[in-house]
């Protein structure tokens, strides 16, 4: 990540929308909207920008996990492990966590147990960086399968707002930071990109109300992808209530906000038309702890009586490692570096936000005036953050993360 992040009636009307990847921007005639990653395909994008910051997110829950997934029922003679991570991107911020797994399931059943990663994302999605880093050709984080035998890696070309695998098949599924990406986009903001305080009742609705209903379907997919004893981890952006302020916010909140800023002068100076900017809605809902607790707090749910079972959940925060990459440089070497902050901040984030604003712009513009203008805002984006002080622009990462076992 990589809300993120979706039966054939549930496939006629939920879209793939979902994070981060790494993959050439393409558009097809006559297929609807949906998200489309940005970057060049199999040069690794993601796990070069992106991933880096997300894949140290697994690190509080690293040593729950691999305690966890040893008590999962598993007989080496004569079956296959199945491990999946959902919404993979090119597989860069599960590598680490993935590898240590395999390695503590084959202390436990013997280097003759076989395993099985399947890696799940959108049919877009840069596979091709994916089994590049499964290979070695790109090198960097380092690859578990150039060390182990009996590990066998599979993708899964398919929106995970529905079945993606065989019923029953499941050891353990991961999804890290995905399901905060909506199956559709419910509403469309008035004066803003996604969610604000001054958003109006109806449109917090709209959008808490999709969330809450593919949250759901999310989860009853996974249950029937689980094998009894099988266990869910789920880590998901975060919206949460400012203790000093008392403020709501949400995980990337300033930087969303300087780009609706952006884009608001764009509509203002006749760049963009009104219309265009209407039509520029992030498809994402950051969840607060109650919401995702909602599913297995109430025991007559359709989640509980599937029989998942929330074994955990907990909020982490995580150090901006933009802010403290720019600070250490200035503590250590008096460098105040906010050009370098901007950059890398605009470049990670570039990653999942990139096809919001190329969709909104009207169909009736030509491909190139449509990425000249969004070019164009990410440069502005860029030097405005880099005018900003990057103490004021601190965002530290605030992530639930859930352990749900199929009973």
């Amino acid at each position: 990540m990589s809300i993120r992040v979706f039966s054939s009636a549930i496939r006629t009307h939920l879209q793939p929308h979902k994070i981060h990847a790494a993959v050439s921007v393409r558009y097809y005639a006559g297929l609807p909207k949906a998200y489309m990653p940005y970057g060049k395909t199999g040069h690794g994008n993601y796990g070069s920008t992106l991933g880096k910051l997300t894949a140290g997110y697994m690190e509080p829950v690293r040593n729950k996990i691999l305690n966890w997934v040893k008590s999962i029922p598993f007989t080496a003679k004569d079956s296959v492990f199945n491990i999946g991570d959902y919404g993979a991107a090119d597989g860069s911020a599960s590598m680490a966590i993935i590898g240590q797994m395999l390695a503590t399931l084959k202390d436990q059943h013997g280097p003759e147990a076989q395993f099985q990663v399947i890696y799940e994302d959108l049919e877009v999605n840069d596979f091709n960086s994916l089994f590049k880093r499964m290979s070695g050709i790109i090198p960097e984080p380092p690859s578990y399968f150039l060390e182990m035998d009996n590990v066998y890696v599979l993708a899964a070309g398919t929106n995970f707002y529905k079945q993606c695998v065989p019923s029953n098949s499941m050891h353990f599924i991961m999804s890290m930071l995905a399901v905060h990406w909506l199956s559709k986009t419910p509403t469309n903001f008035k004066d803003s990109i996604y969610k604000y305080p001054e958003s109006s009742a109806e449109e917090k609705m709209a959008l808490e109300k999709q969330s809450e209903v593919d949250f759901e379907t999310f989860l009853l997919w996974r249950s029937r992808e689980l094998k009894k004893g099988g266990l869910l981890v789920i880590y998901a952006g975060c919206e949460y209530e400012d203790g000093n302020s008392g403020k709501v916010k949400y995980l990337s909140e300033t930087f969303i906000t300087v780009l609706t800023e952006v884009w608001k002068e764009y509509r203002e100076s006749g760049k963009i038309s009104k219309e265009e900017f209407l039509n520029t809605n992030l498809s994402v809902c950051l969840h607060s702890m109650s919401q995702l607790r909602k599913p297995f707090d109430d025991k007559m749910s359709a989640v509980s009586k599937s029989g998942l079972c929330l074994l955990s959940a907990e909020t982490v925060i995580h150090p901006d490692i933009f802010y403290t990459t720019w600070r250490e440089k200035k503590d250590k070497e008096g460098i105040d570096d906010r050009e370098e902050f901007a950059r890398m901040l605009k470049s990670a984030h570039r990653n999942w936000s990139n096809s919001t604003f190329m969709n909104g712009l009207s169909d009736s513009r030509p491909q190139e005036e449509k990425k000249k203008i969004v070019d164009e805002l990410y440069d502005n984006v860029e030097k405005r953050i880099s005018k900003m002080s990057p103490e004021e622009f601190k965002d530290d990462v605030r992530l639930i993360y859930l352990v749900i076992r199929k009973e």
